[in-house]
């Protein structure tokens, strides 16, 4: 027999028993915290975005080569830019190693520019450039008129001496030079001893004279020369016959043409200092339409005459152990405007939001600007716009400013263009962004890093050499460059012995949105 009691007891127990609570799926696991999530990465550009390039300043250049600039732009259907670079590389050739500027003791500057004109075949760069050098061409006619003369008299007095003891043997001519061609570094330093003044290479294909670098020696050192002779640092070689030949104030310009493609030859995957020594402008292309304008006589005679007056400007001193030149000094008010753009310059390599390949550029922009202010002082010198051929103006400076303004801007719209698969470096690099993009946007993946491993297995065919053996340092030279370029970041993660493993690859988000 029940208890009724017990039962009222149990009921009300059950009653305030709590109900179990419906079943829940597990809680999803803790997603990974990105390497470096504390860290913000950069914004890279996205797909068909790119830095915009500044129109070249034409009223920055003295007014009788912005007359001429006009000329020849109009003349041939080409952009202004072509033959803004031929007027500034023919300038910095005939004023050479007769001035410098010092922008504080212990820093000068001589008139030396490496100016690379970027465009495709068939845009005629080639004639602009060669418009522009029209009056060097002629003044070097003149030199070798001269020394073809002073030849045939050495050949007569020497032939003179032979026969007769008491006639004084002559010195032996030399040959000056303003504008050089294919030339061996022998060549070269034994050409500017020869001429003092110094000069500019031209050349209508510059990776023609970048691929003749060492062509004949073999002796890899000819890169190196070059680098030396941007800063008119010392230059020798050792010759058999003579002994070593030595130039201690080499002045040498380097003007020229290149395609797209061809850019990463000027970069040559190197980071040594050469890309950065030029002066790059891109331009965009124009559509020429027949016009029946051209470069009239008045035109050439008085820009012929204007370079000629810049070819005779005489330095402080000249001997026979070579020239003193002239020096111009800054103004306080150019002072006043170099300094904010150096301390700019100085600011944009701290971090990594400037690209590796740019880094040296953005170092080298004070020094360009100097040279540039250089050449643009004696031009409007020579044109009666300045007074003081020993002071440096403040509108000299800021021309020269927004000169180099105008190169950096389309340095960093062509900074891809250095990476193209134009050569195995640019297609691995290519192949490694692609699969990176397609491994970021797989939700599978997101915020987690790739292997090492899987992108050599996804890139192995570019990677591996004629024996059949694959070229690993190939591909951790090119994830070394992604990351100064801030598309990656690596970790190297350590086993439990404590040696490092091969590095998980973090992908910056924005890679997605990119174009190559």
């Amino acid at each position: 027999m029940t208890d009724p009691l017990n039962d009222a007891v149990r009921k009300i127990k059950i009653q305030q028993k709590p109900k179990a609570s419906p079943v829940q799926s597990p809680a999803p696991p803790p997603q990974p915290k990105p390497f470096y999530d504390d860290e913000p990465w950069p914004e890279l550009p996205k797909d068909n975005e790119k830095p915009p390039k500044a129109p070249f300043p034409l009223m920055a250049l003295p007014k009788p080569m912005q007359a001429y600039c006009k000329a020849v732009s109009t003349a041939m259907q080409t952009p202004v830019e072509f033959a803004a670079l031929g007027v500034l590389g023919a300038i910095a050739c005939a004023i050479g190693a007769s001035t410098k500027i010092e922008i504080k003791p212990g820093w000068q500057e001589f008139a030396v520019l490496w100016l690379a004109l970027c465009a495709r075949p068939g845009t005629a760069k080639t004639p602009a450039l060669n418009a522009c050098f029209k009056p060097i061409r002629g003044i070097q006619k003149e030199l070798n008129l001269k020394h073809s003369q002073a030849m045939s008299a050495y050949k007569d007095k020497m032939a003179k001496a032979k026969k007769d003891p008491t006639v004084e043997i002559p010195v032996k001519p030399l040959a000056e030079f303003l504008l050089l061609g294919d030339i061996t570094q022998e060549a070269l330093v034994r050409t500017l001893a020869e001429s003092p003044r110094g000069g500019a290479i031209l050349s209508d294909e510059l990776t023609g004279w970048i691929g003749g670098h060492d062509k004949y020696t073999g002796k890899g050192n000819d890169r190196q020369a070059y680098l030396s002779l941007w800063s008119s640092l010392p230059l020798s070689v050792h010759r058999k016959l003579d002994g070593v030949v030595s130039v201690n104030l080499p002045v040498l310009s380097v003007v020229g043409g290149l395609t797209p493609s061809s850019l990463p030859k000027l970069y040559g995957g190197q980071e040594d200092g050469f890309l950065s020594r030029f002066l790059i402008a891109c331009p965009e292309e124009r559509q020429g339409v027949y016009t029946k304008e051209g470069i009239s006589e008045v035109q050439a005679l008085d820009y012929c005459a204007y370079i000629r007056k810049l070819w005779e400007l005489e330095p402080e001193h000249r001997d026979e152990t070579g020239f003193t030149p002239r020096t111009v000094i800054l103004s306080e008010d150019a002072e006043t405007l170099f300094m904010p753009f150096y301390t700019e310059m100085q600011a944009s390599l701290v971090g990594d939001a400037l690209p590796g390949i740019l880094r040296g550029s953005f170092c080298k922009a004070p020094s360009q600007v100097a040279r540039v202010a250089l050449i643009l002082h004696w031009g409007r010198q020579v044109s009666g716009e300045e007074d003081d051929p020993y002071r440096l103006s403040a509108d000299c400076m800021d021309a020269a400013i927004l000169i180099i303004r105008f190169f950096l801007s389309h340095l960093r719209s062509m900074e891809s263009l250095f990476h193209a698969g134009a050569t195995k470096a640019g297609e691995l690099r290519v192949k490694v962004i692609e699969w990176l993009k397609k491994y970021s946007s797989n939700s599978k993946y997101k915020g987690l890093p790739a292997s090492w491993h899987d992108i050599r297995h996804n890139v192995r065919r570019i990677i591996t050499n004629h024996d059949g053996k694959v070229d690993d340092h190939a591909l951790t030279q090119c994830l070394d460059g992604l990351q100064t370029t801030c598309h990656i970041r690596q970790v190297c993660p350590e086993d439990k012995y404590g040696n490092k493993l091969k590095p998980l690859v973090y992908i910056n988000p924005s890679l997605s949105q990119i174009s190559q």
